[in-house]
C-alpha cells in the first residue's frame, strides 16, 4: 500500500536524522572537551535551568489558574491553525 510506503519512509528518514543528531553532538562535545570546556558541568547547569524554570511555571499556574488555562487554549488554536495549513 503506498500509504504504509510513505510512513515506512518517513519513519527511516526520522531514525537516519536521529543517528545523525547524535553523531553530530558527540562530535561537538569531543571539540569542546578538547579545548576544555567540561560538556558535563555544562548539561549539569542546563538540567538545573529547566528544574527552575519548571518550578516557576508551576507556581504561576498555581496562583493563576485562569490564566493559564487561557494562555494553554490559545497556544492551541494557534497551533490548531497552524498545523491545519
Amino acid at each position: 500500500m503506498v500509504g504504509e510506503n510513505d510512513a515506512d519512509r518517513a519513519t527511516k528518514r526520522a531514525a537516519d536524522m536521529v543517528s545523525e543528531g547524535r553523531e553530530a553532538g558527540s562530535e561537538i562535545a569531543s571539540n569542546l572537551k578538547s579545548v576544555g570546556i567540561d560538556t558535563d558541568r555544562m548539561t549539569e547547569a542546563a538540567g538545573e535551568g529547566v528544574s527552575e524554570l519548571q518550578r516557576l511555571v508551576i507556581e504561576e499556574v498555581r496562583a493563576q489558574p485562569m490564566r493559564a488555562l487561557a494562555w494553554a487554549a490559545a497556544i492551541g488554536v494557534v497551533v490548531g491553525f497552524w498545523a491545519a495549513r
